[in-house]
């Protein structure tokens, strides 16, 4: 009896369609997976910009003026209004006292030079 004899040119190729299919189950699991750490990476860095961007939003805005600061501005501003008035009349009558001053000094003036 004649030992059998095993031909391996149909496992041997078997086993090479396997590993081939799993070779390109793994290269697309690993592509898969940095360009899905790519995007994560630009979305955390994006992530990033946007938070130092909203932290300075924030900042500007606590910087900025109450309602109860700006509401004492107008009282303040209110006040000088009265202020002004009151040296404006101070500067009229002192304008106007200075005018009376002109004219009495021209009066004087005039007299002194009319009784040489």
């Amino acid at each position: 009896m004649t030992p059998p004899v095993f031909d391996l040119g149909p496992i041997l190729a078997l086993t090479l369609a396997a590993l081939n299919i799993v070779n390109i189950l793994y290269t697309w699991w690993r592509t898969r997976d940095q360009n899905v750490e790519t995007r994560f990476r630009a979305g955390a860095e994006r992530m990033d910009r946007l938070d130092g961007r909203l932290a300075s939003v924030e900042q500007t805005l606590r910087a900025q003026p109450t309602k109860e600061d700006m509401h004492q501005l107008g009282l303040l501003i209110e006040g000088l209004r009265g202020d002004v008035r009151e040296l404006r009349a101070a500067q009229s009558a002192a304008t106007d006292a200075g005018k009376r001053q002109d004219i009495v000094l021209a009066r004087v003036e005039q007299y002194l030079l009319e009784r040489k």
